[in-house]
């Protein structure tokens, strides 16, 4: 088969060097920027129009070792550039629609780890495969001869497709967390009239994989005549070797600035500023209309072609002061220009709003608008940058001044990205009205931790008019978060697999201790699937010894056992809450369960074997209090051959805050999903001193109940404050 690669993203914009002026100023310390560019395999030919959809229906989300940190439900929401602290990551792009079976509709999703640099740009391509299992139908020759009507029908629990009669069509699936199994009916007349049908199941079917049914048949050499037919089924993994790009329409960005806020300032200041445009096709047309252009007299209107322009107009609008820098590549067709509208342009405009109209149009016709608002107004206040020693995880102190007497003075704030503003009355040294040159400030709480938010100084002049200052941003703190939250450190102590590389530095444990003995393994690391970096826990319930052994993770020690198979383990570590209590713990998890197949004594009533296996994972922020058993001492204690007694439960005096999510069925897809567990405060104004995180694959494991083969694949635990 053919490969036909879609390429989604107009292209990685390269960061370009520029003149200095405050424009430049794009990467922070400690800062670097990813370029990200989608691109999509599918097995069959895609018309112009669906290759639209596909652009238009992309979602790229960028992950860190703290759980999203981007996300774009739009290609066309994506920059070209986008800004990140160092660090690792992971990319994952998903496009198409996912539906439950179609004949047309695919879904295609790809993932890519990367690292950003600081003071660089990464270029990381991001390419989407076929996540639809595909099935197809072939008939014998001849088959006509001894069965009519004959129509084929597959699919799974949620939909199913029916291939009429003989046809090239090939139908997609997206397979349910509850079915895992393609069934198929083939279902016709024979010649002596009666009804023919046949069934059966392709077992475990794998995305990117097409399903070949073949229909063959034996003539019955009888006077009645007749067939005895077979069907075949043939797997192949989808394969392919040629690219095609499907382009999405030119981006249009500010550099160093958001182009969708306007830009502020009095005649004189506005500075310097430079807009992108970028396309992985050439770009044709690139047309600028504002009646700022009036007073170009050779250009006769208030608009222009920059590419299409003579040579005489051309010459006009430099001297004017609007430029183009033409970094494309004449060589891969892509196209990368830098308009800059330089300050004697911009700073030589009068009092008044200047919407600047960028329209971009590319060589297949697809088209791009941006406007450059530039608002000239003495402005009578001016947001300032937020001190960053001033933020904290819940709250900032705001700063601004009026440059100008004013009345009164607020500040507007909001989450970034989200509708309503907040309003907070601004704080200055004199009461009334605020004279011109004064500092005033607002402090800001209850915000929501490691959050990006937008603010604004705003007014009311003395002659009552409203006015609001530019839009500016800063990022709340992080809480403190779990060591090793991203399962990405392992080793090996006594033989048994750990989280740790050794004693010294344990935070998280398992019962693999006590597994040992039988030779099992109940935790250990897999690269595949995992949410990012390199590894992810993965909990597997087995059958160790004659027991049911859970698979298990949990933040403390395994101590030993007692009557050989009964465990002693020691759950809670200490941790920092000076800065504040989390309200909830996030995770990256895959549940597979199985069916119970023991039930130890003591398991709570209504549990029965054949019954689906149930996993859990739960937190506890504890006291400071601890429990002794024998010579074992921890914030709890639990013993598996005496829970009543040693166990943690949510009652328990110990216990300020708690929070659970139960998988009662497996969780839907191949991959890992991100789930929140809010945690509920039960004892109001203590401060917790020690957490407890516990999962496990098999609920009632502690009771030595669950199914052998349960599995808890989990990553990337995330604090959220």
């Amino acid at each position: 088969m053919k490969k036909i690669y879609y390429s989604l993203a107009g292209f990685a914009v390269l960061v370009l060097a520029a003149s200095c002026s405050q424009e430049d100023t794009l990467l922070t310390e400690g800062e670097g920027s990813v370029s990200v560019r989608p691109t999509v395999n599918t097995d069959v030919e895609v018309v112009s129009r669906a290759t639209d959809d596909l652009a238009d229906n992309c979602m790229v989300w960028i992950s860190g070792s703290k759980g999203l940190v981007r996300k774009y439900d739009k290609l066309a929401d994506m920059p070209s550039v986008i800004k990140l602290v160092t660090g690792h990551y992971v990319a994952e792009a998903w496009a198409g629609d996912s539906v439950s079976a179609s004949f047309d509709k695919r879904w295609f999703k790809g993932r890519e780890e990367f690292d950003v640099a600081k003071g660089q740009n990464t270029e990381v391509a991001v390419k989407c495969t076929v996540a639809n299992v595909v099935a197809s139908v072939t008939y014998a020759e001849g088959l006509e001869d001894v069965l009519s009507g004959f129509t084929m029908t597959v699919g799974h629990d949620r939909g199913s497709l029916e291939f009429v009669g003989r046809t090239d069509q090939k139908g997609y699936f997206m397979m349910p967390s509850t079915d895992k199994n393609l069934t198929y009916t083939l279902k016709g007349t024979q010649i002596d009239g009666s009804e023919f049908t046949y069934s059966g199941v392709i077992e475990n079917a794998k995305p990117a994989t097409e399903y070949v049914l073949t229909v063959k048949y034996t003539p019955v050499t009888n006077e009645v005549g007749g067939a005895v037919f077979s069907i075949i089924v043939d797997n192949t993994e989808i394969k392919v070797d040629t690219e095609i790009e499907i382009l999405a329409a030119p981006k249009i960005e500010g550099y160093g600035f958001d182009i969708t806020q306007p830009i502020m300032g009095s005649q004189g200041t506005i500075g310097q500023r430079s807009v992108y445009v970028s396309s992985a096709t050439k770009v044709s047309n690139l047309v600028l209309k504002s009646k700022a252009f009036e007073s170009i007299a050779i250009l006769g209107g208030d608009d222009f072609d920059f590419l299409n322009q003579s040579a005489e107009g051309k010459a006009a609008v430099n001297e004017a002061g609007i430029l183009l820098e033409d970094r494309s590549d004449a060589a891969t067709g892509e196209s990368l220009m830098k308009v800059v509208f330089q300050d004697k342009f911009l700073d030589a405009l009068e009092d008044g709003e200047y919407p600047i109209s960028i329209t971009a149009t590319d060589i297949k016709g697809k088209t791009s608008t941006a406007t450059l608002q530039i608002v000239v107004s003495d402005a009578p206040v001016q947001s300032l940058e937020v001190e960053s020693s001033s933020i904290t995880m819940h709250g900032a102190i705001l700063p601004g001044k009026t440059t100008k007497e004013v009345a009164s003075a607020s500040f507007k704030y909001r989450a970034a990205g989200t509708g309503e503003w907040a309003t907070v009355e601004a704080v200055a040294a004199s009461r009334g009205t605020i004279p011109a040159e004064t500092e005033v400030t607002a402090v800001v709480d209850g915000l929501e931790a490691f959050t990006t938010y937008e603010y604004a100084l705003a007014c009311v002049t003395t002659t009552g008019v409203e006015f609001t200052g530019a839009v500016m941003t800063f990022t709340t703190l992080d809480g403190p978060q779990l060591p090793n939250s991203g399962m990405e450190t392992w080793g090996t102590v006594d033989g048994v697999t750990t989280l740790c590389p050794d004693m010294a530095s344990m935070f998280w444990d398992s019962g693999n201790w006590g597994s040992k003995i039988a030779g099992k393994t109940l935790t250990s690391a897999v690269s595949s699937p995992k949410h990012s970096g390199n590894y992810a826990a993965k909990l597997n319930t087995q059958s160790a010894m004659g027991v049911i052994a859970a698979g298990n993770l949990f933040t403390g020690h395994f101590e030993g056992t007692e009557n050989l198979t009964k465990g002693i383990l020691g759950w809670g570590r200490p941790f920092d809450f000076s800065k504040g209590s989390p309200k909830a713990l996030k995770v990256w998890v895959k549940y597979n369960p199985v069916a119970i197949t023991k039930v130890g004594n003591g398991t709570p009533s209504g549990v029965n074997k054949g019954d689906m296996d149930t996993g859990l994972i739960y937190i506890a922020l504890l006291d400071g209090s601890t429990v002794t058993y024998q010579k074992y001492t921890w914030p709890v204690v639990v013993r598996t051959a005496d829970l009543a007694n040693y166990s943690l439960k949510k009652e328990n005096a110990n216990v300020i805050a708690y929070g659970e999510h139960l998988f009662s069925a497996a969780t839907p897809g191949n991959d890992l999903i991100e789930i929140t567990i809010p945690i509920e405060t039960l004892r109001e104004g203590v401060t917790p001193e020690n957490i407890v995180v516990v999962c496990a694959a098999s609920r009632y494991g502690d009771y030595y109940t669950g199914g052998p083969g349960s599995t808890m694949i989990v990553d990337d635990f995330k604090l959220v404050y």
